[in-house]
């Protein structure tokens, strides 16, 4: 099985056990239902801001950010 993720991080509304909402929550929703490819893992600007270089990760960054968000990367392992 091949995993395509996106990954946000900001302040959500959570409802219940299992409902979050959030511009983040749909900018990290759209990043991984769209423009990732199997096996990539994007993620939004403020993820890559909270996070900085983890582990000598790199970034690079993509052109199609999802509404909700003013940039997006690509990680690089």
């Amino acid at each position: 099985m091949l995993l395509c993720v996106g990954l946000g991080d900001s302040r959500v509304l959570r409802i219940g056990d299992s409902d979050v909402f959030g511009a983040e929550v749909n900018a990290a929703s759209k990043l991984g239902e769209d423009p990732a490819k199997a096996g990539e893992i994007l993620v939004t600007g403020a993820l890559r801001e909270q996070c900085g270089d983890v582990a000598g990760t790199g970034y690079v960054p993509i052109n199609q950010s999802p509404a909700g968000t003013a940039s997006a990367f690509r990680v690089a392992f």
